[in-house]
């Protein structure tokens, strides 16, 4: 068979893959500045997982992934310069995928989605 000279080649579309999430339970990060608690940050995540053996890992790693995270966070928010800035999502995004490794292995977590975020002064009850 000719080829019609005129005719541009149609590439075939890649198929669509439903991406795969894994819900987090709440993440509670308590800010402690000065040997005193200073905020409490409340986060809801999603995570975008590279595939379904990714996610299966991830189910039955959730403890470590938990206090992997767990610690990050209280780790950024205890070396930040201010706390009245507010929680910087791209910051904890980018954070959060990078220590996701250490728990999982690199790119099992492809994205951290942000569902929530809920932040404020810690205020002691009396």
């Amino acid at each position: 068979m000719l080829n019609d000279p005129n005719k541009t080649a149609e590439a075939e579309p890649e198929p669509v893959v439903d991406p795969i999430f894994l819900e987090m339970e709440t993440l509670n990060v308590h800010v402690i500045r000065g040997g005193g608690v200073q905020k409490y940050i409340r986060l809801d995540l999603k995570l975008e997982m590279r595939d379904a053996e990714a996610k299966a890992l991830a189910e039955k790693k959730i403890p470590k992934l938990r206090d992997v995270f767990i610690s990050a966070l209280n780790d950024y928010f205890t070396n930040l310069p201010s706390l009245k800035k507010g929680v910087k999502i791209p910051s904890i995004k980018r954070r959060l995928i990078s220590h996701s490794e250490k728990a999982l292995g690199k790119g099992a977590v492809t994205d951290v989605l942000v569902q929530g975020v809920f932040e404020a002064d810690w205020k002691p009850s009396n």
